[in-house]
Protein backbone atom coordinates (compact mmCIF):
# COMPACT_ATOMS: atom_id res chain seq x y z
CA UNK A 1 0.00 0.00 0.00
CA UNK A 2 1.23 3.60 -0.83
CA UNK A 3 1.57 6.32 1.43
CA UNK A 4 -2.02 7.76 0.58
CA UNK A 5 -5.24 5.68 1.12
CA UNK A 6 -8.71 6.18 2.37
CA UNK A 7 -10.14 4.82 5.37
CA UNK A 8 -13.76 3.39 5.42
CA UNK A 9 -15.20 3.21 8.58
CA UNK A 10 -18.55 0.50 8.04
CA UNK A 11 -19.29 1.27 11.66
CA UNK A 12 -20.01 4.66 11.16
CA UNK A 13 -21.60 3.54 7.89
CA UNK A 14 -23.81 1.66 10.07
CA UNK A 15 -24.59 4.30 12.85
CA UNK A 16 -25.68 6.65 9.96
CA UNK A 17 -28.07 3.56 8.87
CA UNK A 18 -29.69 3.12 11.95
CA UNK A 19 -30.22 7.06 12.40
CA UNK A 20 -32.58 6.79 9.64
CA UNK A 21 -34.25 3.71 10.67
CA UNK A 22 -35.12 5.59 14.21
CA UNK A 23 -37.65 7.61 11.92
CA UNK A 24 -40.04 4.85 11.09
CA UNK A 25 -39.21 1.02 11.72
CA UNK A 26 -41.57 0.01 8.76
CA UNK A 27 -39.75 2.80 6.47
CA UNK A 28 -38.22 1.15 3.69
CA UNK A 29 -34.79 2.35 2.74
CA UNK A 30 -32.72 2.40 -0.58
CA UNK A 31 -29.11 2.77 -0.02
CA UNK A 32 -27.32 5.13 -2.31
CA UNK A 33 -23.93 3.27 -3.72
CA UNK A 34 -23.53 4.57 -7.22
CA UNK A 35 -19.98 6.16 -7.95
CA UNK A 36 -18.48 3.76 -6.25
CA UNK A 37 -20.99 4.14 -3.11
CA UNK A 38 -19.66 7.99 -3.64
CA UNK A 39 -15.78 6.80 -3.49
CA UNK A 40 -16.09 5.03 -0.37
CA UNK A 41 -16.17 1.28 -2.07
CA UNK A 42 -19.54 0.06 -3.91
CA UNK A 43 -18.63 -3.78 -3.18
CA UNK A 44 -17.61 -3.16 0.67
CA UNK A 45 -19.87 -0.65 0.93
CA UNK A 46 -22.71 -2.64 0.12
CA UNK A 47 -22.38 -6.05 1.56
CA UNK A 48 -22.06 -4.01 5.05
CA UNK A 49 -25.92 -2.85 4.26
CA UNK A 50 -26.44 -6.18 2.87
CA UNK A 51 -25.70 -6.96 6.51
CA UNK A 52 -27.74 -5.15 7.70
CA UNK A 53 -30.68 -6.02 6.32
CA UNK A 54 -31.02 -2.71 3.70
CA UNK A 55 -34.52 -3.21 1.64
CA UNK A 56 -32.87 -1.74 -1.77
CA UNK A 57 -29.95 -0.79 -3.36
CA UNK A 58 -30.04 2.43 -5.64
CA UNK A 59 -27.42 2.60 -8.71
CA UNK A 60 -26.73 4.80 -11.95
CA UNK A 61 -25.96 2.47 -14.81
CA UNK A 62 -26.18 -1.39 -15.44
CA UNK A 63 -22.45 -1.82 -14.73
CA UNK A 64 -22.45 -0.88 -11.31
CA UNK A 65 -25.60 -3.12 -10.64
CA UNK A 66 -24.25 -6.13 -12.49
CA UNK A 67 -20.74 -5.44 -10.65
CA UNK A 68 -22.93 -6.00 -7.32
CA UNK A 69 -24.74 -9.45 -8.67
CA UNK A 70 -21.31 -10.46 -9.64
CA UNK A 71 -20.22 -9.53 -5.56
CA UNK A 72 -23.48 -11.90 -4.24
CA UNK A 73 -25.53 -9.14 -3.91
CA UNK A 74 -29.12 -10.28 -4.09
CA UNK A 75 -30.67 -7.24 -2.62
CA UNK A 76 -33.31 -5.81 -5.06
CA UNK A 77 -31.17 -3.26 -6.75
CA UNK A 78 -33.18 -0.20 -9.00
CA UNK A 79 -30.92 1.22 -12.05
CA UNK A 80 -31.99 4.76 -11.42
CA UNK A 81 -32.06 7.18 -14.37
CA UNK A 82 -32.59 7.47 -18.08
CA UNK A 83 -31.44 4.43 -19.85
CA UNK A 84 -30.48 3.30 -23.21
CA UNK A 85 -33.62 0.73 -24.42
CA UNK A 86 -30.12 -1.07 -25.57
CA UNK A 87 -29.14 -2.20 -21.93
CA UNK A 88 -32.37 -3.42 -21.21
CA UNK A 89 -31.01 -7.01 -21.74
CA UNK A 90 -28.54 -6.77 -19.17
CA UNK A 91 -31.07 -5.60 -16.71
CA UNK A 92 -33.14 -8.36 -17.14
CA UNK A 93 -30.38 -10.70 -17.15
CA UNK A 94 -29.05 -9.54 -13.84
CA UNK A 95 -32.26 -9.28 -12.67
CA UNK A 96 -31.99 -5.34 -11.84
CA UNK A 97 -35.17 -3.30 -11.44
CA UNK A 98 -35.53 -1.01 -14.28
CA UNK A 99 -36.74 3.31 -14.36
CA UNK A 100 -39.08 3.60 -17.13
CA UNK A 101 -38.95 7.58 -17.69
CA UNK A 102 -40.34 7.99 -21.08
CA UNK A 103 -43.03 6.52 -23.55
CA UNK A 104 -40.71 5.74 -25.97
CA UNK A 105 -39.14 3.13 -24.05
CA UNK A 106 -42.55 1.42 -23.07
CA UNK A 107 -42.84 -0.80 -26.90
CA UNK A 108 -39.05 -1.28 -26.90
CA UNK A 109 -39.29 -2.95 -23.44
CA UNK A 110 -42.57 -4.99 -23.90
CA UNK A 111 -40.69 -6.25 -27.07
CA UNK A 112 -37.65 -7.53 -25.58
CA UNK A 113 -39.92 -9.01 -22.79
CA UNK A 114 -41.96 -11.06 -25.18
CA UNK A 115 -38.80 -12.06 -27.04
CA UNK A 116 -37.17 -13.38 -23.62
CA UNK A 117 -39.79 -14.49 -22.22
CA UNK A 118 -39.21 -12.43 -18.85
CA UNK A 119 -41.21 -9.78 -16.71
CA UNK A 120 -39.23 -7.30 -16.09
CA UNK A 121 -39.30 -5.15 -12.48
CA UNK A 122 -39.99 -1.59 -13.32
CA UNK A 123 -40.44 1.77 -11.32
CA UNK A 124 -41.84 4.37 -13.03
CA UNK A 125 -39.59 8.07 -12.73
CA UNK A 126 -42.58 10.83 -12.74
CA UNK A 127 -40.93 14.27 -13.44
CA UNK A 128 -42.60 16.89 -10.86
CA UNK A 129 -40.33 20.01 -12.02
CA UNK A 130 -36.51 18.74 -11.99
CA UNK A 131 -37.01 18.55 -15.97
CA UNK A 132 -34.32 16.01 -16.35
CA UNK A 133 -36.17 12.66 -17.33
CA UNK A 134 -39.45 10.99 -16.50
CA UNK A 135 -43.39 11.12 -17.15
CA UNK A 136 -44.36 14.75 -17.19
CA UNK A 137 -46.43 14.91 -13.72
CA UNK A 138 -49.22 16.80 -16.02
CA UNK A 139 -50.37 13.75 -18.50
CA UNK A 140 -48.53 10.67 -16.86
CA UNK A 141 -51.86 9.05 -16.14
CA UNK A 142 -52.50 9.54 -19.86
CA UNK A 143 -50.11 6.56 -19.81
CA UNK A 144 -50.79 4.28 -16.72
CA UNK A 145 -53.26 2.31 -17.64
CA UNK A 146 -51.25 1.11 -20.85
CA UNK A 147 -48.42 0.41 -18.27
CA UNK A 148 -49.97 -1.03 -15.75
CA UNK A 149 -51.66 -3.34 -17.93
CA UNK A 150 -48.85 -4.83 -19.42
CA UNK A 151 -48.37 -8.39 -18.66
CA UNK A 152 -44.81 -8.42 -18.76
CA UNK A 153 -44.18 -5.79 -16.43
CA UNK A 154 -44.18 -6.13 -12.62
CA UNK A 155 -44.39 -2.47 -11.04
CA UNK A 156 -42.68 -2.14 -7.86
CA UNK A 157 -42.46 1.35 -7.47
CA UNK A 158 -43.15 4.62 -8.69
CA UNK A 159 -41.23 7.82 -7.60
CA UNK A 160 -39.79 11.15 -8.38
CA UNK A 161 -36.67 13.39 -7.23
CA UNK A 162 -36.48 16.86 -6.00
CA UNK A 163 -34.11 19.40 -7.25
CA UNK A 164 -33.65 21.56 -4.32
CA UNK A 165 -34.69 19.70 -1.04
CA UNK A 166 -31.28 20.96 0.73
CA UNK A 167 -31.63 25.03 0.36
CA UNK A 168 -33.53 27.11 2.75
CA UNK A 169 -36.04 28.08 0.51
CA UNK A 170 -38.53 24.72 0.35
CA UNK A 171 -41.14 26.58 -1.72
CA UNK A 172 -40.52 24.63 -4.83
CA UNK A 173 -39.78 21.82 -2.86
CA UNK A 174 -42.80 21.82 -1.79
CA UNK A 175 -44.71 21.91 -5.04
CA UNK A 176 -42.63 19.10 -6.49
CA UNK A 177 -44.07 17.17 -3.43
CA UNK A 178 -47.90 18.40 -3.90
CA UNK A 179 -47.57 17.33 -7.36
CA UNK A 180 -46.23 13.81 -6.38
CA UNK A 181 -48.79 13.55 -3.99
CA UNK A 182 -51.61 13.51 -6.50
CA UNK A 183 -50.15 10.89 -8.26
CA UNK A 184 -49.53 8.64 -5.85
CA UNK A 185 -53.56 9.72 -4.26
CA UNK A 186 -54.52 8.32 -6.81
CA UNK A 187 -52.50 5.00 -7.97
CA UNK A 188 -52.18 4.23 -4.44
CA UNK A 189 -56.09 3.78 -3.95
CA UNK A 190 -55.81 0.73 -6.80
CA UNK A 191 -52.65 -0.32 -6.63
CA UNK A 192 -51.83 -0.37 -2.54
CA UNK A 193 -48.69 -2.47 -2.92
CA UNK A 194 -46.63 -0.34 -4.89
CA UNK A 195 -43.76 1.14 -3.58
CA UNK A 196 -43.73 5.37 -3.57
CA UNK A 197 -39.95 6.71 -2.69
CA UNK A 198 -39.04 10.40 -3.18
CA UNK A 199 -36.93 11.60 -0.40
CA UNK A 200 -33.19 11.87 -0.83
CA UNK A 201 -30.54 12.49 2.13
CA UNK A 202 -31.95 16.28 2.48
CA UNK A 203 -35.83 15.10 2.23
CA UNK A 204 -34.93 12.69 4.76
CA UNK A 205 -33.90 15.01 7.62
CA UNK A 206 -36.24 17.55 6.85
CA UNK A 207 -38.97 16.87 4.91
CA UNK A 208 -40.77 13.99 6.63
CA UNK A 209 -43.98 14.35 4.50
CA UNK A 210 -41.77 13.41 1.37
CA UNK A 211 -40.87 9.71 2.88
CA UNK A 212 -43.72 7.37 1.71
CA UNK A 213 -43.11 3.95 1.40
CA UNK A 214 -39.55 4.15 1.12
CA UNK A 215 -36.62 6.81 1.17
CA UNK A 216 -33.25 7.24 -0.82
CA UNK A 217 -30.50 8.05 1.54
CA UNK A 218 -27.03 8.70 -0.58
CA UNK A 219 -24.85 11.31 0.96
CA UNK A 220 -25.62 11.29 4.53
CA UNK A 221 -25.30 7.35 4.51
CA UNK A 222 -21.22 8.36 4.28
CA UNK A 223 -22.08 11.05 7.44
CA UNK A 224 -21.86 14.28 5.22
CA UNK A 225 -24.46 17.29 4.92
CA UNK A 226 -25.95 17.61 1.36
CA UNK A 227 -24.15 21.16 1.07
CA UNK A 228 -21.96 22.84 2.71
CA UNK A 229 -24.04 25.16 4.28
CA UNK A 230 -26.91 22.52 4.94
CA UNK A 231 -27.79 22.96 8.86
CA UNK A 232 -27.48 20.16 9.54
CA UNK A 233 -29.11 18.05 13.07
CA UNK A 234 -28.54 15.05 12.26
CA UNK A 235 -25.66 13.47 14.60
CA UNK A 236 -24.06 11.78 10.86
CA UNK A 237 -20.90 10.73 11.63
CA UNK A 238 -18.20 10.75 8.71
CA UNK A 239 -17.20 7.36 6.87
CA UNK A 240 -14.53 8.21 5.18
CA UNK A 241 -10.53 9.63 6.60
CA UNK A 242 -7.97 10.65 3.31
CA UNK A 243 -4.67 10.20 4.74
CA UNK A 244 -1.01 10.42 3.66
CA UNK A 245 2.44 11.20 4.94
CA UNK A 246 4.98 13.42 4.76
CA UNK A 247 7.60 12.11 2.63
CA UNK A 248 10.57 14.97 2.51
CA UNK A 249 10.81 18.69 5.15
CA UNK A 250 12.22 21.07 2.59
CA UNK A 251 13.97 24.53 3.95
CA UNK A 252 12.63 27.29 1.69
CA UNK A 253 14.81 30.90 2.05
CA UNK A 254 12.65 33.89 2.40
CA UNK A 255 11.90 35.48 -0.90
CA UNK A 256 11.82 31.91 -2.54
CA UNK A 257 8.95 30.85 -4.66
CA UNK A 258 7.33 27.06 -3.85
CA UNK A 259 6.35 24.78 -6.38
CA UNK A 260 4.54 25.36 -10.13
CA UNK A 261 4.32 28.69 -11.59
CA UNK A 262 5.38 30.73 -8.55
CA UNK A 263 2.27 31.08 -6.77
CA UNK A 264 4.18 31.26 -3.30
CA UNK A 265 6.56 33.33 -2.08
CA UNK A 266 8.11 32.82 1.53
CA UNK A 267 8.00 35.61 3.84
CA UNK A 268 10.82 34.27 5.82
CA UNK A 269 13.05 31.32 6.04
CA UNK A 270 11.05 28.41 6.55
CA UNK A 271 10.17 24.51 6.63
CA UNK A 272 7.61 23.08 4.23
CA UNK A 273 6.49 19.44 4.01
CA UNK A 274 6.21 17.57 1.69
CA UNK A 275 3.15 15.47 1.41
CA UNK A 276 2.90 12.50 -0.97
CA UNK A 277 -0.38 12.88 -2.40
CA UNK A 278 -1.61 15.45 -4.94
CA UNK A 279 -4.96 15.88 -7.44
CA UNK A 280 -4.59 13.00 -9.48
CA UNK A 281 -5.20 11.33 -6.13
CA UNK A 282 -8.07 13.46 -5.41
CA UNK A 283 -7.03 16.17 -3.37
CA UNK A 284 -8.28 19.35 -5.55
CA UNK A 285 -6.02 21.80 -7.56
CA UNK A 286 -7.95 24.22 -5.82
CA UNK A 287 -6.95 24.29 -2.83
CA UNK A 288 -3.54 25.32 -3.91
CA UNK A 289 -2.67 27.90 -1.14
CA UNK A 290 -6.13 27.77 0.89
CA UNK A 291 -6.58 24.47 2.30
CA UNK A 292 -5.43 22.82 5.07
CA UNK A 293 -4.10 19.37 6.36
CA UNK A 294 -3.84 17.91 10.04
CA UNK A 295 -0.04 16.64 11.39
CA UNK A 296 0.02 15.61 15.05
CA UNK A 297 -3.60 16.83 15.77
CA UNK A 298 -2.87 20.68 14.45
CA UNK A 299 -3.79 22.34 11.33
CA UNK A 300 -1.21 23.64 8.62
CA UNK A 301 -1.60 25.48 5.63
CA UNK A 302 -1.08 24.05 2.09
CA UNK A 303 1.65 26.84 0.19
CA UNK A 304 1.91 26.74 -3.62
CA UNK A 305 0.27 25.21 -6.24
CA UNK A 306 -1.09 21.77 -5.72
CA UNK A 307 0.61 19.06 -7.94
CA UNK A 308 -0.27 15.99 -9.91
CA UNK A 309 1.55 13.49 -7.26
CA UNK A 310 2.57 15.92 -4.14
CA UNK A 311 1.82 19.55 -2.90
CA UNK A 312 3.54 21.66 0.11
CA UNK A 313 2.99 22.61 3.70
CA UNK A 314 4.02 24.61 5.71
CA UNK A 315 5.46 23.56 9.23
CA UNK A 316 5.82 26.45 11.19
CA UNK A 317 9.16 25.23 11.87
CA UNK A 318 8.24 22.83 14.38
CA UNK A 319 10.82 20.49 15.21
CA UNK A 320 8.55 18.01 16.35
CA UNK A 321 7.61 16.74 13.08
CA UNK A 322 9.13 14.73 10.82
CA UNK A 323 9.56 12.70 7.70
CA UNK A 324 6.74 9.77 7.83
CA UNK A 325 4.57 11.73 9.90
CA UNK A 326 0.86 10.60 9.35
CA UNK A 327 -0.98 13.53 7.63
CA UNK A 328 -5.08 13.71 7.34
CA UNK A 329 -5.81 15.48 4.57
CA UNK A 330 -9.71 15.44 5.63
CA UNK A 331 -11.43 13.52 8.86
CA UNK A 332 -10.45 13.11 12.14
CA UNK A 333 -6.99 13.41 13.71
CA UNK A 334 -6.56 13.82 17.51
CA UNK A 335 -8.79 16.42 18.57
CA UNK A 336 -9.25 18.52 15.57
CA UNK A 337 -11.39 17.42 12.47
CA UNK A 338 -11.37 18.53 8.61
CA UNK A 339 -14.56 18.18 7.98
CA UNK A 340 -14.97 17.28 4.32
CA UNK A 341 -18.43 19.80 4.29
CA UNK A 342 -15.57 22.80 4.99
CA UNK A 343 -12.92 20.94 2.61
CA UNK A 344 -16.20 21.47 -0.29
CA UNK A 345 -17.18 24.70 1.01
CA UNK A 346 -13.34 26.27 0.73
CA UNK A 347 -13.62 25.26 -3.11
CA UNK A 348 -17.13 26.17 -4.16
CA UNK A 349 -18.48 22.23 -4.00
CA UNK A 350 -20.47 20.10 -2.36
CA UNK A 351 -19.12 17.25 -0.15
CA UNK A 352 -20.58 14.41 -2.90
CA UNK A 353 -17.91 16.14 -5.24
CA UNK A 354 -14.86 15.64 -2.43
CA UNK A 355 -15.23 11.77 -1.59
CA UNK A 356 -15.70 10.96 -5.59
CA UNK A 357 -12.58 12.73 -6.39
CA UNK A 358 -10.44 10.46 -4.57
CA UNK A 359 -9.37 8.24 -7.28
CA UNK A 360 -8.82 4.53 -8.09
CA UNK A 361 -4.84 4.89 -7.72
CA UNK A 362 -5.81 5.51 -3.57
CA UNK A 363 -6.33 2.40 -2.04
CA UNK A 364 -9.66 1.77 0.53
CA UNK A 365 -8.81 0.64 3.54
CA UNK A 366 -11.93 -0.72 5.26
CA UNK A 367 -12.17 -0.45 8.43
CA UNK A 368 -15.05 -3.28 10.57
Amino acid sequence: MGPTFAEINHANLIHNVNLIRKINPKLKIMAIVKANAYGHGDVEISHTLNNNNIDYFGVAFPEEGIKLRDAGITTPILVLGAQLSEYFKEHLQYNLDITLADPYQIPLLKNLCRKLNKKANVHIKIDTGMNCFGFSYKNFLDYADKIFDEQYFNIVGIYSHFSSADEDDLSFTMLQLKRFQKIQYLIKKKFPEIIFHFANSAAVMQIPQSHFDMVRPGIMLYGNPPGPDFKLSWNLKEVMRFISKISLIREIDKGESASYNRKYTANSNMKAALIAAGYADGYNRYLSNRGEVLIQGERYKVIGNVCMDRFLVDIKNNPDIKIGDEVVLHGRQLNEHIKIAEVARRIGTIPYDITCQVSKRVQRVHLY
